[in-house]
């Protein structure tokens, strides 16, 4: 985009810029431009009109400007500003973007404070509205880059994010001054990470729209790199929580403020209860799932097409390093076993040599076991079965292996996340490894002192007769596991009204636990008891499930919670 070689007067109120836009006033400054409310003559409505001045430009701006432009445009949803244009002109490039009547939530927050704070109804609508319009940015491949209130406009009762989508081009460490703000962003809504080495990504977005939540239950303007942690909500300032926000809608925004940028929830899976209903339904949850990659149409299940799906593994009792392996299914019958003969070789000491015949079948496939020795399983119940069907993200056991029927290749996006998932997850519960399990609940533990909440962690183990815990787990014990682990977890977020997913992990061969920040110790006792009656049922009657409840106090080790 080129500009004159002589600098044009500055641009003011009636203004002319491209013979189209006549400007009207000055709507603010930003680290690379201003922005002005300017009239369009040919569409004649007002647009936001911002310039990008020549002297904050960078080497390729032009076209990354471009780009980033036309990803913007991309970006149709109600609660994100709309980008019409990017035009050059004698000032430098220009973006044309929806002009948006209303506040900012900067000077709307500054106007709640004087009347006390938000209250709760009021806070949930706006925190939905811009978790809405940041995910809708993140499903793009985009990032904000300098999320804040100043760059949220509040407008008859709705909340849209402003001027996203150009700091990911600009973050370049090298071209940074001493000194100068990391990537043209605002240190004071930035992750710890973004401070130390620069460089705009989804997860500091994500610390920048928990920030910016906080900012509105304190009217505070967060110092660089602040976390609220050290203080108790009871030594803040007046301007606190909102009155009847539910634990899991304060956690969640806690969460977002972890300095490790792993642990921080997407915008998409922030969940705020419905002012109206004050509901939820725990099939909404965002329980993490291995993505299975897309079903196949109906026209491309009809015939069988040689490595369209493949068997993820899962989980495999003596064999670890196989976990997250696709096993290519290039012919429509395969044989599959531990034999380097079978066309899908496994590893794994519980798989016969040859243990059954994989036959691709209108779309499905049938795994049909050939007598071996450990047997084959589905997850709907206890017995061994001579044929299993599988569906585009269904599982099966193959003696102690399990593996999912996916539509995706190896070192695909959807196999790199499988991996991740499975390096996180036990395979065989799904629950988290000890670990990650660890983390979770340290972090369960710093919320619960830091909102002055209770905490409870229900245990649970699978006992049978003459059992001795360290012994190895049975095929049909590490079936009722996983039946009882996934059922508890799913029991424990309904009768909570979870907005989260609860932390639980897998602690032992036939043992695991479910974290509770919120209920009392009556009441957490209520729950384990409650689910556990009711899961016991869905279990073999030789197995038992034996639950205990184990009270956090601050000083007590995450160790001694759960083991």
């Amino acid at each position: 985009m080129s500009t004159k070689a002589t600098a044009p007067n500055p641009i003011r109120k009636g203004t002319i810029v491209n013979d189209r836009y006549e400007i009207r006033q000055s709507l603010g400054k930003g680290g690379m431009g201003e922005v002005f409310l300017a009239y369009d003559r040919s569409t004649q409505q007002a647009v936001a009109l911002k310039v990008v001045r020549d002297e904050s430009r960078l080497p390729g701006d032009d076209e990354a400007l471009r780009q980033e432009a036309l990803l913007a445009r991309s970006v149709s949803h109600p609660n994100v500003s709309r980008v019409h244009d990017l035009a050059p002109s004698p000032w430098g490039p220009i973006l044309v973007m929806e002009h948006i009547n209303g506040q900012t939530l900067h000077t709307h927050i500054r106007r709640r404070k004087a009347h006390g704070g938000y209250k709760a109804d009021e806070f949930r609508k706006i925190a939905a509205e811009v978790c809405a319009g940041l995910a809708a940015i993140h499903a793009q491949g985009l990032v904000h880059g300098d999320l804040k209130p100043g760059n949220v406009m509040v407008t008859d009762g709705r909340a849209i994010i402003l001027d996203f989508g150009f700091a990911q081009e600009r973050a370049r460490a090298a071209s940074r001054r001493p000194g100068a703000p990391p990537d043209g962003g605002t240190p004071n809504y930035m992750a710890p990470e973004r401070l130390r080495s620069g460089g705009a990504s989804a997860e500091d977005d994500l610390y920048a729209l928990a920030l910016t939540l906080w900012e509105m239950w304190t009217c505070r303007v967060p110092e660089p790199g602040y976390k609220p942690r050290a203080k108790s909500m009871r030594s803040q300032i007046m301007f606190d929580v909102p009155a009847s926000l539910a634990i899991d809608e304060v956690k969640q925004i806690f969460l977002g403020l972890d300095p490790e940028a792993v642990m921080r929830p997407f915008a998409r899976h922030l969940r705020f209860f419905n002012p109206v209903q004050l509901t939820t339904s725990p099939v909404q949850l965002p329980r993490p799932r291995i993505n299975a990659g897309p079903p196949l149409g109906r026209g491309q299940a009809a015939q069988f097409s040689p490595d369209r799906q493949a068997l993820l593994v899962t989980y495999a009792s003596n064999n670890n390093d196989i976990v997250g392996e696709l096993l290519s299914l290039d012919k429509p019958e395969l044989t599959i076993g531990r034999q380097a003969s079978q066309d899908l070789c496994v590893p794994e000491a519980t798989v016969s040599g040859q243990h059954a015949k994989v036959r691709f079948s209108g779309g499905s496939w049938q795994i049909e076991d050939l007598g071996s020795t450990n047997g084959t399983y589905a997850d709907h119940d206890f017995e061994r079965k001579k044929s299993v069907t599988l569906i585009h993200g269904a599982d099966s056991q193959i003696g102690e292996l399990r593996v999912k029927l996916v539509s995706f290749r190896p070192h695909s996006q959807h196999h790199k996340r499988a991996r991740q998932y499975l390096a996180q997850r036990d395979g065989l519960t799904e629950l988290l490894v000890r670990d990650d399990l660890m983390n979770a609940i340290a972090n369960d533990c710093a919320f619960a002192e830091w909102y002055e909440a209770p905490m409870q962690v229900g245990r649970y183990e699978l006992v049978g007769p003459n059992r001795e815990a360290s012994e190895r787990p049975t095929i049909l014990e590490m079936l009722a596991l996983r039946r009882a682990a996934r059922r508890v977890t799913e029991l424990t977020e309904m009768l909570l009204s979870s907005l989260l997913p609860v932390v639980a992990g897998r602690t032992g061969p036939l043992k695991f636990v479910v974290s509770m920040v919120g209920p009392t110790t009556e009441e957490a006792r209520h729950v384990v008891e409650q689910v556990a009656a009711q899961v016991r049922g869905m279990l073999p009657e030789t197995i038992e499930l034996a639950p205990t409840l184990v009270k956090w106090e601050p000083g007590k080790s995450v160790k001694s919670l759960i083991e």
